[in-house]
């Protein structure tokens, strides 16, 4: 997988990650153009996106600098790369729209007592449209004012959109959720980006994902270097906190909200198919139960790269051209990370570390 490093403000770090991505630019521009043709069409559209603009003017500059930054270095307008990012929330919005494209994810974390060295442990599948691979990438970013940190993202993609992992040991992964909490707010790939940035704990990313405004579709998987793990489920009026059992040192999160305060306000398309939801996340906490004390990277390799029986983590459903197109394996002690681009199982692992 190419990686691209940058380092200086929001907008410095988004116009050298456009730079970098000139060579590829014909296929971004394909991409976002049929991404954009997708949206079922809505007289509310424009308001939604408009809402959404308006409140980031307000809370987010940094986010409106870092597209504008990548806007200009691949000579295209801002618009059309913030609109690409919105995609999935404006599919979101249209409730009513038949055939949404449903993309996955698989993520979960391991607490120190789940795993063999007793640190933990945060694992993801990203499912995504295939049209993806082609734009994957990991960037390395030294912001100013923040936690240098590294993780898979897609160009053109103001933010981080998949997971990442900081200097201090604070590593996120998000998941897609057909939610019907939606409102204006801070996409899920911005607020990872200022938990990279700023954030130690999960307590510390746990209180500011509860003050900030959200879109409210996703999940956020969460651990730290000292082996706290959790789940935020990402509402727009409301949120969800998961943290494992008593007697358990695991978490997954795939497509759904399953807190009281979230699980009635999520829409489950595509059960029975491929890529269902429900079928992955027991099928993981299966997996996982009977992992006690031997949870690894080596473990999660294995457990990642299945494609065998039923809700298996790594898959592709070939009439939708959606499957996994990526696995990132995380080790918030060890500052590590381990990242497979490819469809499916295809592909070597690359192991990166942030001194």
């Amino acid at each position: 997988m190419r990686v691209l490093n940058v380092e200086g403000t929001h907008y410095e770090m988004g116009r050298r990650l456009g730079e970098l991505a000139a060579p590829w630019r014909g296929i971004l521009l394909r991409r976002i153009h049929r991404r954009l043709q997708k949206l079922p069409p809505h007289p509310m559209t424009d308001c939604w996106y408009g809402e959404v603009i308006t409140l980031l003017e307000r809370e987010a500059p940094g986010f409106l600098l870092y597209a504008e930054g990548q806007a200009a270095g691949l000579g295209v307008d801002r618009d059309l790369l913030l609109r690409f990012s919105l995609a999935s929330y404006l599919e979101d919005r249209a409730k009513d729209a038949v055939g949404a494209v449903v993309e996955g994810c698989t993520a979960w974390a391991a607490g120190p007592s789940w795993t063999h060295d007793g640190r933990p442990i945060l694992a993801k599948n990203r499912d995504q449209s295939v049209e993806q691979l082609g734009l994957q990438c990991v960037v390395h970013a030294v912001p100013v004012g923040g936690f240098r940190y590294l993780g898979v993202t897609t160009l053109g993609w103001p933010g981080l959109a998949s997971s990442g992992i900081n200097a201090a040991g604070m590593a996120v992964a998000d998941t897609h959720v057909l939610s019907t909490d939606l409102g204006p707010g801070l996409p899920r790939w911005w607020l990872m980006t200022v938990i990279l940035e700023h954030c130690q704990t999960v307590g510390e990313a746990l209180d500011y994902l509860t003050t900030a405004p959200r879109l409210g579709n996703g999940n956020l998987v969460l651990a730290d270097a000292q082996g706290a793990i959790a789940v935020f489920e990402e509402g727009h009026a409301r949120y969800g906190i998961r943290t494992p059992a008593d007697e358990e040192g695991y978490i997954v999160a795939t497509n759904h909200f399953v807190t009281e305060a979230l699980r009635e306000r999520c829409r489950l398309e595509n059960l029975g198919k491929k890529g269902d939801t429900l079928v992955r996340k027991a099928r993981m906490e299966a997996a996982l139960a009977e992992a006690k004390g031997q949870v690894s990277v080596s473990w999660a390799r294995v457990m990642m790269s299945s494609v065998d029986g039923v809700g298996a983590p790594c898959w592709r459903d070939m009439e939708r051209d959606v499957g996994t197109i990526s696995t990132t394996i995380l080790s918030p002690a060890k500052r590590a990370a381990w990242v497979r681009h490819g469809r499916m199982w295809h592909g070597h692992f690359q192991r990166f570390v942030l001194s």
